[in-house]
């Protein structure tokens, strides 16, 4: 209990208004907020004085030991009031207890007993509530303590979390710049047709890539590519697909060819875990007006011409998932006044905030909406993102999203 001061009495005069009573170690002799109608003498044995902070019984607060000398539940001599605390055996102990039909019968046979009986009890009372409250502010006190070490804690714990998000953003910023760098993004001509592109990832880096080139002095390439997944992950297996198409794009005939080399080199080299990605691939004859595609699971590039807005027809697996798969090339007149558009499925799949998509309508009618209004390639670009921006509204992005054009005015 400490070493507060304890209101000791001789209290042999009441043994024999009392009845002994042994409790085992462990035994519960009080039970918090039962009615109570005992007092207890300690003859022999150690309790334990403790209780519940709250009905829930979740949290327990100890109070202290009671020796051999001492005793306890003097109140339900007054009053049969719910016990404020549990007293259990933690020794085996023998007590004597007075029950409150005992003390009456002793208030009317001996006054004077009784009054030094009250005055030990009062004594006792005003103890039990100084210890109590003792172990209370200790309690706090460790508390308070916890709370300083806790926050200190959290404080070094944060200075850690945001230099490790420090080093994340710049590496972030770091691999957007070089991603951005490898991408063709002001590039306005192409041979004597115009150029224009958008890329707007959903967080700092992407999973679409795209390159154009000029092979000949009459035949442009283009090149769309889009990683399955997001973020960094998706960025790295882009870097792997540019640099594994810088290194055959000069050197392979027809845009099924390309894609056939791909798959080959990704299925030896990359294995199928994560390295999947669909692609593109579109040749400009600009001398025989020819457009010649193959695609591998790429969502469908669009020719928009005077006459009206043809869907070149998606074909193919996917790249990277099986071994010696054959793409097929795919021709068509593509002449003065034509545009060739290409997009990243990121587009056609976004959802608004109702989970209504995008779709392939809502982009026709963009490019209607461009054509009544005789837009040149660039601005038509440019408002294909108004309007899938104003579709999505609030709703955040949910892929990656980049158009390609080319071609010249109607």
């Amino acid at each position: 209990m400490g070493t507060e001061e304890k209101p000791t009495a001789d209290l042999s005069f009441l043994k024999k208004e009392m009845k002994p009573a042994f409790f085992q170690k462990g035994s519960l002799i009080i039970e918090q907020y039962s009615l109570g109608d005992s007092f207890y003498f300690i003859e022999s044995g150690t309790v334990e004085v403790w209780k519940y902070l709250d009905e829930s019984k979740q949290e327990v607060l100890i109070i202290g030991d009671l020796v051999s000398g001492d005793y306890f539940g003097e109140i339900a001599l007054i009053d049969s009031a719910p016990r404020t605390v549990n007293i259990s055996a933690k020794e085996d102990s023998t007590l004597f207890i007075l029950t409150r039909e005992d003390f009456h019968r002793l208030l009317q046979t001996s006054p004077e007993l009784t009054l030094t009986l009250l005055k030990l009890l009062t004594a006792r009372i005003r103890n039990a509530e100084q210890r109590e409250n003792q172990v209370l502010i200790e309690k706090n006190r460790e508390l308070r303590i916890q709370n300083e070490t806790l926050e200190e804690m959290v404080k070094e714990r944060t200075a850690k979390l945001t230099q490790s998000l420090k080093i994340i953003q710049e590496d972030l910023e770091t691999a957007k710049t070089i991603q951005r760098n490898i991408l063709p993004l002001g590039l306005k001509y192409v041979a004597h047709l115009d150029f224009g592109s958008r890329f707007e990832p959903m967080a700092e880096v992407g999973g679409d890539i795209f390159d154009v080139i000029r092979l000949e002095k009459s035949k442009i390439r283009l090149f769309l590519a889009d990683a399955i997944g997001h973020g960094v992950q998706a960025a790295l297996i882009t870097m792997a697909i540019k640099a594994e198409y810088d290194h055959i794009k000069h050197n392979t005939p027809y845009p099924a060819d390309v894609l056939y080399a791909l798959n080959q080199i990704f299925s030896d080299r990359y294995g199928k875990k994560s390295n999947q990605f669909t692609a593109v691939v579109v040749d400009l004859n600009l001398e025989e007006n020819i457009l010649t595609y193959s695609s591998a699971g790429h969502n469908e590039p669009y020719v928009v011409t005077k006459a009206g807005i043809i869907p070149l027809a998606e074909s193919g697996v996917m790249l990277g998932l099986e071994k010696d798969v054959e793409y097929s090339n795919h021709s068509m007149p593509f002449g003065l006044g034509d545009r060739l558009f290409m997009i990243s499925d990121g587009y056609l799949e976004q959802e608004n905030k109702e989970g209504i998509l995008l779709g392939e309508s809502k982009l026709l009618s963009s490019f209607e909406s461009a054509k009544s209004l005789d837009l040149n390639l660039t601005d038509t670009i440019n408002l294909l993102m108004d309007d899938f921006h104003s579709f999505r509204g609030d709703a955040s992005m949910m892929d990656d999203v980049t158009i390609l054009g080319i071609g010249t005015t109607y």
